[in-house]
């Protein structure tokens, strides 16, 4: 080894022991007796005590005995050193044996009296002594405490809406100055308090979330009358053991193995499932999957988890709350918190930190927000947050562990003591791993220490943990873990707080405060408070006005900021009964009459603010009125409440309107041992008016005749106690009128009573029993009375018939004349109907010749007449009457005879094809079927409104004697393209000139003409060889549906029948001869003449014909197929071979197929191989449409080695294939020379005209080839000499290697290793040549993309 390494191995030690030397032991020690303490250093808080283990160890040769003594010099009074054994005796040579030093430290010490002491162990017997020191320290000590010395008790008493000050005393009971915070909350839980005022106990516990390092249990020891406060270390006393504890999470909870770390400082079974980049929705896909891992931890119901630690992936709950991927996150850990509460369990959200420099840009998520380390952990705490909000909105127990906050508190600190905490050098930068993300084992323990503390209420402080971290930066993160719960997050809530969220407050105001209470501290923080000082703090007390009488608790917190733990004690509030009663009597506008008692109430509501039974009582004041209660007590009346309570009033019979009566009402109820008027008032009524009658009719029936009236009395009975004066009212009845013909208002005493006269009328068609109705009303009292009245049946009919009084008929006419038939009487009736005054000429019919009607029925009949062709014109009346049953009515109409004209159309045919050549016509005649003559109009119409067609009349008008016939033309013509098959519809009116209702009309259907033709071809001479002529005869019918003019012509050919034909439908034309050349390059075979027929009327029409013909072959013999070579000469090597294109081309207008072949002289000194070069088969075949072509390659090779010469003849045989014809064709000579091997050398020819035989050579050339072989050998045994003093330098100059160029050698390979040369590696597993990844240096690990192993890539 070098000598710098060993320069600074020593260098090190230097400073170890430079550091080490603040806890040296100072120590006087003899050979012969060796000291050792288990603590060199003792740190105590006053009133705390310590046992010291000395170990003596005899170093000398005889058993010993050691007295053993103290010395603690300058050392405070306040500690007390005791040796429990002042002789230890008996210790064998080599031997040791312990004793205890008892140091304890009295109460009141300051971290002043800090000092050491000695231990001294002497051997008597040769007066040679050992000492050793031991240092000992005072812990700070932090107390608060709260007291009622100056109130003098914890009850106080406060009536309801009242408002108070107390000063309550608050003192630093420690041993250093600090500075208290206040606090306030409410106590629903009263019973210690109670057993505590029976021992007139003051004592308070040190309460709540204080984190202090003290030993006690929190509970307070201020029993019976002391006041001591307690000094434990978390105060809480609900602590919970973990048992069991499930965390999901990715590689922030894995690295350092969380969970072990949880399982260290207290958590019996810490299990986690933390994939790497693991987001909470897809932790959510598997436990939502069957038989995962995630999915059966969680519900194996051999484990019941107190709780479930949710920790997403790092950045997401940073993200904007309507990114995707915080959605699906933010959705997974409600979805989870479901799961976990149906198992039992409870969810606390593991809040992580941001990255200790933020983001250095824009990440995966495409968002530049969290610019530096303080930006994220806010989005971060943000996010959370929301998640708890969300999981709470389902109704899921969630608690959050503000991990990220308690690396937020050491970041403050770092950075207000003027340090850059992204810089190394700090605590804050040592949470991290190297990558400024994932958790050093520091920044692990941090969160272990925040999780334990969230979900139990324990401190950390003072964990005795074995986690390897230095001792001071332990505490460090233990206390920073505890001050982020306990001090720093009072807006979160954790399993173990107590709060009552009826009312949240900020610090001081007080939280959980019932609604409408105000308990707030004056100044809730007093500063700087000198160890043992005390100081009033004002307390506001605002009571509700509308709080029930009780004990209310109030738990006043005191805490140390210095010392991080809190007490608290309870004032108690004692709300007065209050018992005030409100009285309203709303009943006076009820009616209190004369000789009859009525029930009132009065309304009573507790305004007090306890629940009371109370006795009612009333009495007269003044007045005729005796009053009474049915029910004098009301139990239990709840505040706010309120009750009618019953009054009875009773009126004697000799009151009067003018007398009024005055009453009392009070209510009572007990208060201590006596009854007290809880509200009393007075009221007033009075006596109201006894109104009594009574309406009697003096007639029970009265007879009625339509039209007559009748008279008759009705009666008023005066039952009341006044006389007054009375109105008959008389009720509307249908059918009846009804009037009063004396006066209408009457007076009539008390007692007595009058009539009023009425007359009663019924109306028309009224018959049988109606009533009519009368009443009175007097002061709301309302008498009735009726009469009933019989209407008396009548016989009465009506007949009504044309308004006009006429009936119009003309010759040979029938009419329907209604009548109306009514029934107008009130019985029903049975009739007979009669006419008279009838002319000869006409037979009359009547639809009811007899019928019955009932009351009010009304009937349709109708007299039917009909007229002789032959009646003459004139006017004739006529009577209509019906009669029967007591009634009769008679109509009378006039029958007017008038002349009567009609016309008809008439056709043969009702349909017409029009087209656009020429007009189509149809005859219409026209009949005049009236009685005289007449001029008849006539007219066309088109009701679709069509522009296809036009049409005219050749006349508008004709006069026509009667029955005389006219005939009119139509003609139609089409116009436009376009009307359907169906065609349009086109009337034609006649309608009389003297009677314009006489008309008739005439549908005539116009279509539009189809054109059609069929062609009719007859071929004399079908068949012919190119150039020749086929010919024959053709014939044009027209089987369109109208006149048309057809052009014929023939279609690729000119066949000369282009011909113009002007045909009537059906009609055919003559034939016509047709003569058509064969083209001259016309292949044989069937092909197709087409004849066209087209119409001018109509220009898309297009008939055809096919005429099919027979072209026949033609060709020579000889000359059917032409072989050609692409060369006349070629040349192969003997040992090679060389290719002839070959063409073969089909001269004949038929298909022919075939096969090539070969011969001629010399052919068999080659071998030849065909090719087909279009499909580059190894064929000699082909198969060609006429005048088609195709090529071959023929490629020969020599079949000898000497020089020689092929002259070769190509051959075709073919087949014609549509007459199976034979033959064959043959090419021109071509030749072909083939070139055989040349003669190898006999020796060698040098310069200057030197030869060598071939002896000669091979002896030369052997010669050279042995001294070249020798001229190697020897350099080669020169170089190697040369490397080996190389070698023997390089191994003299070895001492001064460093140990770094020596580690730099080579070094073997272990498994799946391998190095990179030139940017690439070789996979140790499957041999694979790999690139790595850019600016990748050794050493790093990666995936070999082919086998998946795990390669790692050494220098």
């Amino acid at each position: 080894m070098s000598s710098r390494p060993a320069r600074a191995v020593a260098f090190v030690l230097v400073l170890l022991f430079a550091s080490l030397s603040p806890l040296a032991v100072p120590a006087s020690a003899h050979s012969a007796i060796l000291l050792d303490v288990d603590a060199h250093h003792v740190v105590l808080e006053p009133g705390q005590s310590s046992n010291v283990t000395l170990t003596i160890e005899n170093n000398g040769s005889s058993i010993r005995s050691y007295n053993v003594s103290t010395n603690t010099g300058v050392l405070s009074s306040l500690w007390s050193i005791t040796a429990t054994e002042p002789v230890v005796e008996n210790i064998f040579p080599t031997w040791s044996k312990n004793t205890t030093i008892v140091v304890q430290l009295s109460v009141g010490a300051v971290p002043a009296d800090s000092g050491s002491f000695n231990i001294h162990v002497t051997e008597p017997s040769q007066n040679i002594t050992s000492i050793i020191t031991v240092y000992v320290s005072v812990a700070p000590s932090y107390a608060p405490l709260i007291s009622f010395d100056t109130m003098g008790s914890s009850l106080v008493s406060m009536e309801a809406g009242a408002q108070s000050s107390f000063s309550v005393d608050v003192t630093n009971a420690g041993s250093v100055e600090d500075t208290l915070l206040l606090d306030v909350e409410f106590e629903p839980d009263l019973a210690t308090w109670w057993s505590n005022q029976g021992s007139n106990s003051t004592g308070n516990g040190t309460g709540g979330n204080g984190t202090g390092n003290g030993t006690g249990t929190g509970n307070g020891t201020g029993n019976g009358t002391g006041t001591g406060n307690g000094t434990g270390g978390n105060g809480s006393s609900n602590i919970t053991v973990l048992s069991n504890l499930l965390m999901y999470g990715n590689s922030y909870t894995g690295y350092n193995n969380l969970a072990s770390l949880m399982e260290s400082l207290g958590v019996v079974n810490a299990d986690s499932i933390t994939p790497g980049g693991k987001m909470l929705s897809g932790h959510w896909d598997d436990i939502n999957t069957s038989l995962h891992i995630s999915n059966t931890t969680l519900r194996n119901p051999n484990i019941d988890w107190d709780y479930v630690v949710l920790q997403d992936q790092s950045q997401v709950p940073s993200l904007p709350t309507t990114d995707t991927f915080w959605q699906a996150s933010m959705n997974g850990a409600v979805n989870i918190s479901t799961e976990v509460a149906a198992e039992g369990s409870e969810t606390v959200l593991f809040m992580t930190w941001g990255r200790r420099s933020g983001e250095s840009g824009p990440q995966w998520h495409q968002y530049n927000i969290n610019q530096n380390y303080t930006i994220m952990q806010d989005r971060l705490a943000d996010g959370y947050t929301y998640y708890a909000e969300n999981i709470s909105a389902e109704g899921n127990t969630v608690w959050i562990a503000p991990v990220g906050l308690a690396f937020k508190t050491i970041h403050d600190a770092v950075e207000d003591s003027g340090s850059d905490p992204t810089q190394s050098g700090n605590l804050f930068y040592d949470l991290y791993d190297a990558d400024g993300s994932h958790p050093s084992l520091k920044g692990s323990y941090l969160s272990a220490c925040v999780l334990y503390a969230t979900m139990t209420g324990d401190s950390p402080v003072g964990s005795n943990d074995t986690i390897a971290i230095n001792a001071t930066v332990k505490m460090q993160l233990q206390q920073a873990a505890a001050d982020t719960v306990f001090n720093g997050t009072s807006h979160i809530d954790y399993p173990w707080s107590q709060t009552i969220t009826s009312t949240s407050s900020a610090r001081g105001l007080g939280g959980g405060i019932p609604a409408g209470w105000n308990v707030q501290w004056n100044d809730d923080q007093l500063d700087n408070m000198g160890a043992g000082t005390t100081q009033q703090a004002t307390l506001d007390i605002t009571v509700p006005a509308d709080v029930a009488p009780d004990y209310y608790g109030f738990r006043l917190f005191a805490a140390s900021t210095q010392g991080n733990l809190s007490t608290s004690t309870l004032l108690v509030v004692h709300v007065d009964e209050d018992h005030s009663l409100s009285i309203a009597f709303l009943d006076q506008d009820s009616e209190f009459l004369p000789g009859m008692t009525t029930n009132t109430t009065v309304s009573v509501t507790n305004t007090g603010n306890a629940e009371a039974d109370y006795d009612w009582n009333v009495e007269a004041l003044s007045g005729p009125c005796a009053f009474a209660l049915p029910d004098p007590v009301s139990l239990a009346l709840l505040p706010d409440a309120s009750i009618d309570v019953t009054i009875q009033v009773d009126v004697p019979a000799t009151a009067t309107i003018a007398d009024s009566c005055e009453f009392h009402f009070e209510g009572s109820t007990l208060q201590g041992t006596g009854s007290v008027v809880s509200g009393a008032e007075s009221f007033t009524i009075d006596v109201d008016e006894l109104v009594d009658f009574e309406l009697i009719a003096t007639n029970a029936q009265v007879d009625v005749e339509p039209g007559t009236a009748q008279s008759y009395t009705m009666r008023l009975q005066n039952n009341g106690s006044e006389a007054r004066t009375f109105n008959l009212q008389i009720n509307n009845t249908e059918g009846l009128n009804t009037i009063i013909t004396s006066t209408i208002d009457i007076t009539i005493p008390a007692g007595e009573s009058g009539t009023w006269d009425v007359e009663t009328t019924a109306e028309e068609g009224a018959v049988g029993m109606y009533v009519q109705a009368f009443s009175v009303t007097r002061s709301g009292v309302v008498s009735e009375a009726s009469v009933d009245i019989e209407v008396l049946a009548t016989s009465e009919i009506t007949l009504v018939g044309p308004i006009d009084g006429r009936i119009l008929m003309q010759p040979g006419g029938t009419s329907s004349t209604e009548f109306t038939l009514s029934n107008t009487g009130t019985r029903d009736v049975i009739l007979v109907a009669s006419m008279t005054g009838l002319p000869s000429s006409a037979t009359a019919e009547i639809s009811h010749s007899s019928l019955m009607l009932s009351v009010g029925e009304t009937s349709q009949v109708y007299l039917n007449i009909t007229l002789n062709t032959n009646a003459e014109p004139g006017t004739h009346p006529l009577e209509f009457s019906y009669g029967g049953t007591g009634a009769s009515a008679v109509e009378q109409v006039d029958l007017q005879i008038q002349d009567r004209f009609a016309v008809l159309l008439s056709s043969t045919s009702t349909q017409v094809v029009a087209g656009p050549s020429n007009n189509a016509s149809i005859l219409v005649d026209v009949t005049n079927f009236g009685t005289a003559t007449d001029v008849l109009q006539l007219s066309l119409s088109d009701s679709s409104d069509s522009t296809w067609f036009t049409s005219s009349l050749s006349t508008t008008s004709v006069s026509l004697a009667s029955g005389a016939t006219s005939t009119v033309v139509i003609d139609v013509r089409e116009v436009m393209t376009g009307a359907t098959a169906n065609g349009v519809t086109i009337t034609l009116h006649a309608t009389s000139s003297n009677d314009p209702s006489a008309t008739d009309h005439l549908n005539v259907t116009v279509r539009p003409q189809v054109a059609g033709a069929e062609i009719t071809v007859i071929a004399d001479v079908d068949e012919a060889q190119p150039g020749d002529t086929i010919r024959g005869t053709v014939v044009v019918k027209n089987t369109g549906t109208a006149y048309d003019e057809l052009l014929l012509t023939t279609v690729g050919m000119d066949c000369g029948v282009t011909t113009m034909f002007e045909l009537e439908a059906g009609a055919s034309s003559s034939a016509i001869p047709w003569s058509c050349r064969i083209d001259d390059s016309a292949q044989s075979g069937l092909a197709n003449l087409e004849f066209r027929v087209t119409s001018t009327s109509r220009s898309d029409y297009v008939g055809t014909y096919s005429e099919i013909y027979t072209v026949e072959p033609t060709y020579t013999n000889g000359n059917v197929l032409d072989i050609t070579t692409d060369e006349t000469s070629y040349k192969v090597p003997y040992s090679g071979g060389t290719s002839v294109v070959v063409t073969v081309t089909n001269l004949a207008n038929t298909q022919v197929k075939g096969a090539l072949s070969y011969n001629g002289e010399g052919s068999g000194m080659l071998i030849g191989q065909w090719t087909r070069i279009i499909d580059e088969s190894a064929l000699n075949t082909f198969d060609l449409a006429p005048f088609a072509s195709t090529e071959f390659m023929l490629t020969f090779t020599s079949n000898i080695e000497n020089d020689e010469t092929a002259n070769i003849v190509l051959k075709a045989t073919y087949e014609i294939v549509v007459t199976s014809t034979t033959g064959s064709e043959e090419s021109d000579q071509f030749s072909i020379s083939i070139a055989g091997p040349a003669e190898p050398p006999q020796g060698v020819t040098l310069p200057l005209g030197l030869q060598l035989d071939q002896s000669t050579t091979l002896n030369t050339l052997l010669g050279g080839w042995a001294f070249a072989l020798l001229l190697l050998s020897v350099m080669y045994l020169r170089r190697n000499r040369k490397e080996t003093q190389e070698v023997e330098d390089e191994w003299d100059q070895s001492d001064e290697t460093t140990e770094e160029e020596i580690e730099a050698e080579e070094q073997p390979l272990g498994y799946n290793e391998c190095r990179m040369e030139d940017g690439k590696v070789n996979c140790p597993s499957c041999e694979a040549r790999l690139g790595v990844p850019r600016g990748s240096e050794a050493p790093f690990r990666f995936t070999c993309p082919k086998c998946q192993t795990m390669i790692r890539v050494v220098e």
